[in-house]
């Protein structure tokens, strides 16, 4: 399981995901920052310069997805992961990725209010090291990203269960959390493939336009691109289903 704790920038999710370790048995925290921190050091400088975030770098929401099932595979037990999501798109990719791999995911959003955000984000101390320009240019980055965070708090309310933290501190946070997915809250609607329980025929469809350009889908369920088609169902023939691909195909 991974118990994935949204908010805006500043709204004190990685204070409240350490408290959540010593509530939650077997927990591991799982921070997919440090996947953006490892590409800003692999990736060409160009390529870096083309994006204003790392999270809109597919690299990173197939590293995340792929660092989480493997961080799962050697401990076990549960991940907590104070991570952001704002766009949808990428939050449908990640939790997608992750449901078809059989991970269960429990969305918590942490919702302190505007004006407490704002008062947090001000008095946020510097990182140990870090320069006060720096501390100064990171809290001034985090004020300019609340309009954004407002702008997704539509899909985020109706998405994940939230947490209001005005008046808690990180451990009463922290505490309505562990009490939460314990009762089964946060869960998400994102249907996961079941186990096969036989073998699976499926069927592709390989096209070509005038331009000899190849035709590939790129899946919301799961990472890396793949030929259109589909499993066959009882009773269906493999050119049916091949044909029961996305009517959304584009070429590019």
């Amino acid at each position: 399981m991974i118990i994935w704790l949204n908010g805006a920038f500043g709204a004190g999710k990685s204070h409240a995901a350490r408290e959540l370790l010593d509530l939650v048995p077997d927990s591991t925290l799982y921070e997919p920052e440090a996947v953006g921190d490892c590409l800003r050091r692999l990736l060409p400088e160009k390529r870096l310069e083309d994006v204003t975030d790392y999270q809109d770098l597919p690299v990173w929401r197939r590293l995340v997805i792929e660092s989480a099932a493997a961080l799962l595979d050697e401990v076990g037990g549960v991940l907590v992961t104070p991570m952001t999501l704002l766009a949808q798109e990428h939050r449908d990719e990640i939790f997608g990725g992750l449901a078809a791999r059989g991970i269960d995911v429990r969305h918590v959003l942490l919702e302190p209010g505007e004006t407490i955000l704002r008062e947090r984000i001000a008095a946020r101390p510097a990182d140990p090291g870090q320069a006060p320009a720096a501390a100064e240019a990171a809290r001034r980055w985090a004020l300019e990203r609340i309009p954004d965070y407002r702008a997704a708090l539509g899909w985020l309310a109706r998405d994940a269960y939230t947490v209001r933290t005005a008046d808690l501190t990180p451990a009463q946070t922290a505490a309505r959390i562990a009490e939460a997915v314990g009762g089964g809250e946060g869960s998400c609607g994102i249907v996961q493939t079941p186990q096969p329980r036989a073998e699976t025929l499926a069927a592709g469809v390989l096209l070509f336009d005038d331009d000899d350009r190849v035709l590939l889908v790129d899946p919301t369920y799961k990472p890396g691109w793949e030929f259109p088609g589909g499993v066959v169902e009882r009773g269906e023939s493999p050119l049916r289903a091949g044909g029961r691909s996305p009517r959304s195909w584009a070429w590019s």
